[in-house]
């Protein structure tokens, strides 16, 4: 009987773990470095990276652009497949959102009016 207790916690334990391992996979999936593009802005097509990465449970980052300061983020929101990115530069107010297109592809809009695309970097 003892035998019996101590296999059924071992299963137990063993299933929450492996639980746990696969929910931290899939929140994760956008704590990465991205080539972004922005497509067709008013200033043409803009290129720069997207740092993500996971500060005590929440994501937090930055943009960066060439010849511009990076840009904290200033909020981020989060869904399994989806994210917002919300930052201030060169005076402006912008928001960037991301959906999953697969492992190492992003896709969205900027102030959902400009398309946007990301891809990982990955080194």
């Amino acid at each position: 009987m003892k035998t019996l207790k101590l296999l059924l916690t071992s299963l137990f334990f063993l299933t929450i773990t492996v639980g746990t391992m696969a929910q931290d996979k899939t929140t994760d999936y956008f704590v990465s470095d991205w080539n972004v593009l922005l497509k067709a802005t008013p200033s043409g097509d803009a290129e720069m990276v997207m740092h993500l990465e996971r500060v005590d449970g929440k994501l937090a980052g930055e943009m960066r652009a060439e010849g511009i300061d990076p840009s904290k983020f200033t909020q981020i929101t989060e869904e399994e497949n989806k994210i917002t990115v919300y930052y201030t530069t060169m005076g402006y107010d912008i928001s960037i959102t991301f959906e999953k297109e697969d492992e190492n592809k992003l896709k969205g809009s900027l102030m959902g009016m400009f398309d946007a695309t990301g891809e990982r970097i990955i080194e």
